[in-house]
């Protein structure tokens, strides 16, 4: 469906800008000609406005139709004048008149500037970057990574800010005199006794 949206404007816009550049050009070549005014608002208007037609269906992101098939018709236009002139000429009609204004429909062929637009839509449309799909967005629920995250005040630095448990300690060996067999184990057996012999000497009664 989109092709079929864009085929339909470059059915519209490529013969309005067709004839706003005939109107441009010719109003142009009028002006400055030696026996002309020198106004160029009225030639100017219509030409920028034939450059942004042809440049709004050249940008069309979503399908390059529309721009392949303008272009290839005004540059096949030129083309075709090449191979046989006086045929392509007399296809257009000699004259047309808009609110008065008359204005010769061969003009941007006369000119070149078919092809030269030609050229650049069909150029446009070369270029597969610019038809690719804008990459998808991203979830804005999803959580940030942690480099992104803002950093605050009342968060502790070092492991405990980053969320990060520390790893796990490796039980030390423990050393040889805490066993049962070794120095340490005669030690802890035998304060037991110390302390029940210092018990007993502290209760007698003095004489």
């Amino acid at each position: 469906m989109r092709h079929l949206w864009t085929l339909i404007a470059a059915l519209v816009i490529a013969p309005l800008a067709w004839l706003l550049l005939a109107f441009g050009q010719e109003r142009s070549i009028r002006a400055l000609s030696p026996e002309g005014t020198g106004d160029l608002v009225r030639p100017a208007v219509c030409l920028a406005a034939a450059g942004l037609l042809l440049g709004l269906l050249a940008t069309l992101r979503f399908s390059p139709l529309g721009a392949f098939v303008a272009g290839l018709a005004y540059a096949g236009s030129y083309l075709a004048a090449v191979a046989n002139p006086d045929g392509v000429l007399d296809a257009f009609p000699s004259s047309v008149t808009i609110a008065g204004r008359d204005a010769d429909p061969t003009t941007p062929l006369r000119t070149g500037t078919a092809l030269l637009l030609g050229a650049l839509l069909l150029l446009g449309v070369v270029s597969v970057g610019r038809w690719r799909q804008w990459p998808a967005r991203q979830d804005a629920d999803a959580d940030p990574p942690a480099s992104e995250l803002p950093l605050r005040a009342d968060r502790p630095l070092g492991v405990d800010g980053l969320g990060l448990a520390p790893a796990a300690r490796t039980a030390e060996p423990e050393p040889a005199w805490a066993g049962g067999d070794g120095w340490g184990a005669g030690r802890h057996t035998a304060e037991p006794d110390l302390v029940a012999r210092h018990a007993s000497r502290t209760s007698r009664p003095y004489a």
